[in-house]
């Protein structure tokens, strides 16, 4: 939210380019804050490259436990303050994924379609409490090619005065 920005709580996370050539995990969050965080969207970038069999889609996964998306621990390339004056950092752990990685445990929560080639924005205001996670996995459907993709998770702490 912009009175969230404006507070220096809100938070763009983004994977930096993945190249992918099969199916593959993208994005893990889990909050560390005391305070909820609020997944306003998701933003997913597809990029031309690709012959697809069938559509590709994500699947977002709440509170996953498992699987080297976790457990390899790749760092995003970015995870930024969107209030361009204030230094504050979001309290996470925050790992991007890999072509064939895994991620598991946890209850699939929304598939959404991806447009290859394309941008996509999913606006899902979902809500993590302190210790909650959040995964994305690619199923890109691809029959050959190769092409970048990226996934950024659009955030804010919750107003605690709501």
């Amino acid at each position: 939210s912009v009175a969230a920005a404006a507070e220096g709580t809100a938070y763009n996370v983004n994977t930096g380019l993945i190249s992918i050539t099969g199916d593959a995990t993208l994005v893990y969050l889990k909050n560390n804050e005391d305070t909820a965080l609020i997944v306003e969207a998701i933003a997913l970038g597809s990029f031309d490259g690709i012959t697809h069999t069938d559509d590709p889609y994500i699947t977002v996964v709440r509170n996953p436990t498992a699987g080297d998306l976790i457990t390899d621990a790749t760092a995003v390339s970015m995870n930024q303050n969107r209030n361009f004056g204030n230094s504050n950092t979001l309290a996470a752990n925050v790992y991007k994924g890999k072509v064939g990685g895994t991620v598991t445990g946890g209850d699939d929560i929304a598939i959404l379609q991806v447009a290859p080639g394309s941008r996509s924005f999913y606006t899902i205001n979902f809500l993590l409490e302190k210790g909650s996670s959040i995964g994305i996995k690619l199923t890109a459907n691809v029959s050959s090619g190769s092409a970048n993709y990226y996934a950024a998770l659009i955030c804010h702490l919750k107003d605690t005065n709501l």
